[in-house]
């Protein structure tokens, strides 16, 4: 009674001096200003194009990138923006570069305080890696991430929560610096440019293309059941011989009137080469027509005018002659454009001729731009088509004429989207793992199940080492070097701190794996004690079981400390638990140095990959448990701490004891107890006991335990006196020899 006295006193001491430095602690760190934290490193890091920074600016604060005297983007800090945190509720910062129109530039991390990062340089290199990925993205996250979290492996849900910092810092940053006005439904993005040679722009989708052949011409004819006599653009040079085209030169430049032939005799196989694109934004049309072009046909326009060029080269020009003839109302009869309901034919006062366009392009001699009215019904972020007609002359003189539609789509990166507010990080984080959910699930059934079912189970020696021992094989393979599922002090020590440092919900559920189990262990404390995460849901746990079972199958020599020994080797954990909540609070620099007391993190959640000193503290911890069974979570676990304080609270015990346990000179169960959680008297300490139920194997085996034993002989001798003897023995006088010693109350 002194000994709990006294270790409720020290516990509760180590409370109040764990509060009091912590009302004085000022959780706020100051950090340099963000002009002193971009260096000259960083910044070619983040903004390789740019070659100077101007001064810190606006709030949140932003420094503008310059290449010269242009302005090329932005340089901000998460830290600044959005205080986002990662594994760890303390922020993580990092320094971003953004372009104009809202591409990032580039990410370098420069602090963070992630337990699972800290002493880890290979996943802080897979980190920078993962982000140079996210060079060139887009912050309107219309296009899928180019990188997944899980490529920092170990580390996936840093990687995705300081994703999501540095992508809602761009956003506020962007909104912050934009003039325009926000877009409530996708718009044509008229201003954004950026430099695009021609492969980029048939890359991007800017451009639509098609080469129709002669067999296509001849094809469809014949499809729509139209014998051709004559074609304005004949089909092919022998056709050509015998029935010129028929071009009338009194519209036409003289050029345009021997091209056809020229281009007939340098290519017999292309009808029409074309090209098309809706130019209205500059992106597309500064560098197909060039800034000066785009200006001079655009400015005059209407607000609201959209234009389309075309560029083709073969035989039949898109154009036509019918443009120049007033008695067809000066209209192009050589396409349409149509979208949906909406058609559009195009007139003369409509149309730009356009010289020969210089740069890296195929040789397009014929190029027009076409003015769509703004009250036309075409809407530009919409598909469309252009429909090529070609027409033919039948036998009986009537006008035949074939559609060849081709389609166009305005591309992704010239449309302004409405801002969505993204998914949560954790969304994503529980849809990729349900897979693993389903496992966990299962398995936490079965786990219940045991529990529920516990006599039946103890009461088979075998049954019992075989299930228990697949279970700890699961939690330690599956559950901890597979999937990660240790549950840590670190996650204690997160979700206390959390509240203070203002998190939302979203960090508690960001950890779909250890979210489930918190709970479960939490339920299970509450109900029957510590020992269902002790004993079978942690992973290291497991490791040091697995490994003494090896020890003992290895007749290795074992020591357990006397009972008065063990009393002061159970309060270390408890100090470890105080010591690593407490940096938590009051020495935060120190915190992820106190965590390493738990070999978790390169026990199970590296597998022994970290650097030596980390790997060796590890496997001396599990070298000790060869000899003493569990030795660091009985006596150094400040997890164990913890949860050993909470098991306080447990409303049932489901261990069975009976009167005679601990008395009369019977040890069976205490002796058997690997952990040396029972007392002499009998009495099971459930702050220590990891519920392995070798306890209560003992508790129902007839040939072991002594009260049963006792019972089992004297219904033997009754058996066999029954027979013998020819006369039944008393039934009150059994009764009472077998069941007075052996089924007493349980307590």
């Amino acid at each position: 009674m002194r000994f709990r006295a006294f270790g409720r006193r020290c516990i509760a001491g180590v409370v109040v001096c764990v509060a009091s430095l912590f009302a004085g602690n000022a959780l706020a760190q100051d950090r340099p200003p963000l002009n002193e934290r971009v260096t000259p490193a960083i910044f070619e890091t983040v903004f390789p194009a740019a070659d100077r920074l101007g001064e810190v600016e606006g709030q949140p604060p932003f420094m503008r990138a310059y290449a010269g005297d242009e302005q090329l983007g932005f340089v901000f800090s998460t830290y600044d923006v959005v205080r986002a945190p990662s594994y760890s509720p303390r922020p993580f910062d990092a320094i971003v570069g953004m372009d104009l129109a809202g591409n990032l530039t580039g990410v370098q991390v420069i602090s963070f305080h992630d337990p699972y990062l800290t002493g880890f340089p290979e996943r802080v290199r897979q980190l920078a890696e993962f982000f140079r990925f996210y060079v060139g993205y887009n912050i309107s996250g219309q296009r899928a991430f180019p990188a997944q979290p899980d490529f920092v492996q170990g580390t996936t849900i840093s990687a995705r929560q300081m994703r999501a910092g540095v992508l809602d810092a761009a956003r506020v940053i962007d909104r912050a610096t934009s003039d325009r006005p926000p877009v409530t439904e996708p718009t044509l993005d008229l201003d954004a440019f950026t430099v695009m040679n021609w492969g980029e722009l048939m890359e991007m989708g800017a451009l639509a293309h098609r080469a129709v052949t002669f067999g296509d011409v001849r094809e469809a004819l014949a499809e729509a059941g139209v014998t051709p006599v004559e074609m304005e653009v004949p089909l092919g040079r022998p056709d050509l011989a015998l029935n010129p085209p028929r071009f009338d030169c009194r519209f036409v430049a003289t050029r345009a009137c021997e091209i056809d032939a020229n281009l007939v005799r340098e290519n017999d196989e292309i009808y029409t080469d074309l090209y098309f694109a809706l130019v209205t934004p500059a992106m597309i049309g500064r560098n197909l027509l060039g800034s000066d072009l785009y200006a001079r046909y655009l400015t005059p326009q209407p607000p609201g005018t959209h234009m389309l060029a075309m560029l083709s080269a073969g035989p039949y020009d898109f154009r036509g002659l019918g443009f120049y003839r007033d008695e067809n109302g000066n209209r192009f009869d050589r396409f349409r454009l149509v979208q949906g309901e909406t058609e559009i034919v195009f007139t003369r006062d409509q149309h730009q001729m356009v010289g020969g366009l210089r740069g890296d392009r195929p040789r397009l001699p014929d190029v027009s731009v076409f003015f769509i009215a703004p009250n036309s019904g075409f809407d530009p972020v919409a598909p469309f088509e252009i429909v090529l007609m070609v027409t033919a002359t039948t036998e009986t003189g009537e006008q035949a004429t074939i559609d060849i539609p081709i389609a166009y789509q305005v591309p992704d990166d010239v449309i302004l989207m409405p801002f969505v507010e993204p998914a949560p990080p954790w969304v994503e984080a529980w849809a990729d793992a349900t897979p693993q959910l389903v496992i966990l699930g299962i398995a936490l059934v079965i786990l219940t199940g045991l529990f529920i079912f516990q006599k039946q189970l103890t009461m088979s020696r075998r049954a019992h080492a075989w299930i228990r021992n697949a279970f700890l094989l699961f939690t330690l393979v599956w559950l901890g070097w597979i999937a990660g599922g240790q549950l840590s002090i670190v996650h204690v020590v997160n979700y206390l701190k959390a509240p203070f440092d203002g998190v939302d919900i979203g960090f508690y559920l960001a950890e779909p794996l250890i979210v489930v189990i918190g709970i479960y262990v939490l339920l299970s404390l509450i109900l029957i004690g510590r020992g269902v995460f002790c004993g079978w849901l942690c992973p290291f746990g497991a490791l040091q079981e697995l490994t003494a079972k090896v020890a003992r199958f290895l007749k290795l020599p074992t020591w357990d400390p006397p009972e008065r020994m063990q009393r002061w080797m159970w309060l270390p954990k408890y100090g470890t638990a105080a010591l690593i909540v407490g940096a938590a609070f009051v020495a935060p620099a120190a915190l992820a140095a106190t965590e390493e007391i738990e070999p978790f993190k390169t026990a199970i959640t590296s597998v022994f990959t970290r650097p030596w000193p980390y790997v060796a503290y590890a496997l001396v911890l599990v070298g000790m448990g060869l000899f003493t069974e569990r030795f660091f979570c009985r006596f150094l676990c400040p997890l164990g701490g913890v949860l050993a304080l909470g098991d306080r609270l447990h409303i049932f015990t489901l261990l069975k004891r009976r009167p005679e346990c601990g008395s009369g000179g019977c040890h069976l169960c205490e002796r058997s107890c690997p952990v040396r959680a029972i007392e002499r008297d009998g009495k099971i300490i459930m702050a220590e006991c990891f519920q392995c139920l070798d306890c209560q194997v003992e508790y129902y085996d007839e040939q072991r335990c002594p009260p049963l034993a006792k019972g089992r002989k004297v219904r033997e001798r009754a058996s066999r006196a029954r027979p013998q003897m020819g006369v039944p023995v008393p039934a009150m006088a059994m009764s009472a020899a077998a069941s007075k010693p052996a089924m007493g109350p349980d307590r």
